[in-house]
């Protein structure tokens, strides 16, 4: 079959400003070719990037888009104009869409059924996507959510196919160190404050070896808090470790691979729907801390593969301390967490999904 899938206006393709989202796609496009089908992959143009490449047999075009602004307004804006310069290159069976305005402007579907792949908590704009043929959520917690959104006539177009680790697993032949690692935008909703506060309540004796590690963006138009934000963060002092962005997939696999502890506080409120860090982060074998957001519960089981804290708690920084104290200082139950949260890799392998991909698509082609 034809496959095309279109990205947001903000973040290129290959992936090297980051982005979760599109380095899922980017790997699965790959997947699909060689599973046999012919697979088109739209996104923003990027000056180091030709507008149109073939990458491992998937067709790259890439149409202009734009630097993320910082009004939300502005960004609808120009993600609308970007889709419309979208429309003209999209001729295919199936058409995955990664945007806010495709499922309502794209409307031919003799050149394409329209797949709204939702990735973030569902809002008002479900309403509007009355032409989409089908909904593929990313976790169960963002199927309950999108039913909630549409007419019960259309529950049957609602799908889960959770996000894969889109990554090969290598081996970087050193040692885990006494680390503990975030990697993520730095944002009030990922919780990065809570977590350099619980490592800092930590008594001394425990933690002078170890370091925190702090992996990912602050600036808007990367998606982090902002530099008001991150100055509230560095005025926290400690043994922290303020990294910045790594785009590069293999500088970013190294830090899990050197890491013993993995940490993803995210908060109340926050837009996660399956976030692919900790997946990542416990395919490496990183002992890994979750809170409860209901987004990790399709494969985060506390106490066995993980554990986990309650971000809804007035002493959730506590918890979150209490936790890491336990991986930092009990070995046994270091290793039990770490050997277990490796099996995540095979549960989430990118062609395992891939092929959960093609089965779904080849349900919408039969109707």
């Amino acid at each position: 079959m034809k496959i095309t899938i279109v990205q947001g206006a903000f973040i290129p393709v290959p992936p090297i400003l980051g982005g979760a989202v599109e380095k899922i796609y980017f790997k699965l496009g790959q997947e699909f070719v060689n599973l046999g089908h012919e697979v088109t992959h739209i996104s923003r143009s990027y000056p180091s990037f030709e507008d149109q490449e073939n990458i491992n047999g998937v067709s790259h075009i890439r149409v202009k888009g734009f630097s993320t602004p910082k009004s939300l307004m502005i960004l609808k804006f120009y993600d609308l104009i970007y889709t419309l310069r979208t429309l003209k290159h999209i001729d295919s069976d199936i058409v995955v869409s990664n945007t806010f305005w495709l499922p309502i402007f794209f409307r031919n579907k003799r050149k394409g059924k329209v797949y709204v792949s939702v990735e973030r908590r569902p809002k008002w704009q479900m309403k509007l996507y009355s032409n989409a043929s089908k909904f593929r959520a990313c976790s169960p917690m963002i199927f309950d959510l999108v039913k909630e959104k549409i007419k019960p006539e259309h529950h049957n177009k609602i799908s889960y196919i959770p996000n894969p680790v889109p990554f090969q697993l290598k081996d970087f032949k050193v040692e885990k160190t006494n680390t503990i690692l975030f990697v993520g935008r730095l944002d009030k909703e990922k919780g990065v404050h809570v977590l350099i506060d619980a490592f800092n309540s930590i008594p001394e004796h425990i933690s002078k070896n170890w370091t925190l590690n702090i992996v990912g963006p602050w600036q808007p138009a990367e998606g982090g808090g902002g530099e008001a934000y991150f100055e509230s963060l560095k005025s926290k002092k400690g043994n922290v470790n303020f990294v910045g962005s790594v785009y590069d997939q293999d500088a970013l696999s190294k830090f899990y691979f050197e890491s013993k502890i993995f940490c993803y506080p995210i908060q109340d409120g926050t837009g996660d729907a399956g976030p692919v860090a900790p997946r990542e982060a416990m395919s490496y074998g990183c002992a890994t801390v979750l809170s409860n957001h209901d987004c990790f519960n399709e494969y985060a089981l506390d106490e066995v593969n993980c554990l986990r804290f309650n971000q809804s708690s007035n002493n959730q920084v506590e918890q979150l301390s209490d936790q890491l104290i336990r991986l930092m200082t009990d070995l046994e139950l270091r290793d039990k967490i770490s050997l277990n949260g490796r099996k995540v890799f095979d549960d989430f392998s990118t062609t395992k999904i891939a092929k959960m991909f093609i089965e779904d698509f080849q349900s919408l082609l039969n109707e």
